[in-house]
């Protein structure tokens, strides 16, 4: 394990450790997708993240559209994304998909457009050490 987190997961970062994670788990079209699609999530989320920080200078209006966009996509949207793992078929997962219209998709690339309208917060400044 601490092989893993020294060598992978700090040194290529969150995608490789998820990359690696789909070819460890074998070669179904499940586990790619998976796998590959939660890196951009965390990204998005982290990147929401960013729209609060410093929240003391942002309005409760920003704070609320945080928290409902990430309860949005933790509870409804990353089943969606978990759920070819268990299918691992890709023309089931896509079958799937395509009955649902590609909601998932469409409101993961909705927030990711909010994401970029609104502004980000911004860094707190580290107190300097002297």
């Amino acid at each position: 394990k601490q092989w893993y987190q020294r060598r992978v997961a700090i040194t290529a970062g969150i995608d490789m450790v998820f990359a690696l994670s789909a070819f460890w788990h074998g070669v179904r079209p499940g586990y790619y997708i998976t796998f590959l699609s939660a890196p951009p999530m965390i990204k998005l989320q982290q990147k929401l993240a960013n729209l609060t920080r410093n929240s003391r200078e942002r309005s409760y209006s920003y704070e609320m559209v945080y928290r409902v966009l990430n309860w949005w996509m933790v509870r409804l949207l990353s089943p969606m994304f978990i759920l070819p793992f268990y299918i691992l078929d890709l023309d089931r997962t896509l079958a799937i998909w395509s009955s649902m219209y590609w909601v998932p998709q469409i409101a993961i690339a909705i927030v990711f457009v909010i994401s970029i309208v609104l502004p980000a917060g911004e860094r707190p400044e580290r107190p300097k050490s002297a």
